[in-house]
C-alpha cells in the first residue's frame, strides 16, 4: 500500500493509495472543501486540537476516517457526535529519545550545569497578538512560578519558545535547537514543568518523559499520558482566542499549585527524582514511529 503525507496548506492531488492527513481538527474544518479535491483514495485524518468540540461541525468530517490524538479529545468528540474511528498518538525520535535517557546525567549534563548550574526548563510557543484569556500555553503562569522558585531554590529557569518572559534565561527559539539537544536540556533538567491549560496532543512532556525527565503538569485529562508529578486543575472552560478566531477548551489551575508542586518535585532526593524519571522513559515504547506508523495502515 501506497502511504501519501498531505499537508492541506496547499492543495496536492495524490495517486490512488492511503492519505495521511496531518492538522489541526478546527483548521482542517475551514479548509474542507480544498481537503476533499485533494484527498484521492483510503484517506485518515489524523487531526488534533484543542478547540472545543462544541465549535466542530461534525458534518465535515464524514468523508475519511478522522482519528484523534489523545484519548480525551477521542473521548470528547464521541460525546458531541463528531465522526472518530479511534486515537492515535503522535511518534517522538525514539533513538534521539534512548541516546540520551541512557547517558548517565552526570555525564551528560557537565556542560549544562557547568553553565546554568542546576535548572528547571519548559518549551512551548503561544498566539502573541491576540491570545487567549488565560494564555493556553501558561507561559505567563510558568514565569510567576519562577519569580519564586528561583528565589526559594536558588535556581535558574530555562526556557525556549517565542514568548518574552521575565523571570527566565530565554534560549534558541525552537527551530533553533536540534532534536539531541532539545532532549538533553529536557533530560539535564531537575524539573521539566508543562505548564499548559490545553492541548491536541502536548508533545513537548511526552519528548522529556521519553529523554527521563521529571515532568510537573496539571491532572487535566489532556495531560493523561504524562508521568510525573500532578497538581490539581480548578477550572473546565471555554476561552476565546482573537487571534485564531475561534474558542479553546481550557483547564485553568492556581499559579500557587503550580509552585508547591515545582517545589515539592525539587525537595526530593536524588535518589526519588532517578527513580520517577526512569518511570517515565520507559513509556517511549509506545510512541515508537513504527509502532505508530503501523496503528494508521491498520485504521
Amino acid at each position: 500500500m501506497s502511504i501519501n503525507r498531505i499537508s492541506i496548506h496547499s492543495v496536492y492531488y495524490v495517486p490512488v493509495g492511503l492519505t495521511i492527513v496531518i492538522y489541526d481538527t478546527k483548521l482542517y474544518e475551514r479548509k474542507y472543501p480544498y481537503v476533499i479535491r485533494a484527498v484521492r483514495g483510503k484517506a485518515v485524518l489524523w487531526l488534533d486540537s484543542p478547540a472545543d468540540p462544541g465549535v466542530i461541525n461534525p458534518f465535515t468530517l464524514l468523508d475519511a476516517c478522522h482519528v484523534a490524538c489523545h484519548p480525551y479529545w477521542y473521548r470528547e468528540y464521541l460525546k458531541h457526535n463528531i465522526p472518530v474511528c479511534g486515537w492515535i498518538p503522535r511518534p517522538i525520535d525514539y533513538d534521539t529519545a534512548t541516546k540520551v535517557a541512557e547517558i548517565p546525567r552526570e555525564e551528560l549534563c557537565r556542560d549544562l550545569w557547568s553553565k546554568y548550574g542546576r535548572y528547571v526548563f519548559t518549551v512551548g510557543s503561544d498566539n502573541r497578538i491576540a491570545p487567549s484569556k488565560p494564555p493556553r500555553k501558561g507561559l505567563d503562569a510558568y514565569d510567576k512560578m519562577c519569580e519564586e522558585i528561583k528565589r526559594k531554590h536558588d535556581i535558574v529557569c530555562l526556557y525556549s519558545g517565542n514568548w518574552d518572559l521575565k523571570n527566565v534565561v530565554k534560549l534558541s527559539y525552537l527551530g533553533g535547537l536540534s532534536e539531541y539537544e532539545l532532549l538533553k536540556l529536557m533530560r539535564c533538567a531537575e524539573v521539566f514543568v508543562w505548564t499548559s491549560r490545553s492541548e491536541g496532543f502536548g508533545m513537548p512532556p511526552v519528548e522529556a518523559m521519553s529523554a527521563g525527565s521529571l515532568v510537573v503538569s496539571s491532572n487535566a485529562p489532556f495531560n493523561d499520558l504524562i508521568i510525573g508529578i500532578k497538581f490539581d486543575y480548578t477550572e473546565e472552560k471555554s476561552v476565546f482566542c482573537p487571534e485564531v478566531g475561534f474558542y479553546f477548551k481550557i483547564f485553568d489551575y492556581n499559579v500557587r499549585d503550580l509552585v508547591d508542586a515545582v517545589d515539592y518535585a525539587l525537595s526530593l532526593s536524588e535518589d526519588e527524582k532517578e527513580e520517577l524519571r526512569l518511570k517515565a522513559s520507559m513509556t517511549r515504547v509506545f510512541f515508537r514511529p513504527d509502532l505508530v506508523a503501523l496503528a494508521l495502515t491498520q485504521v
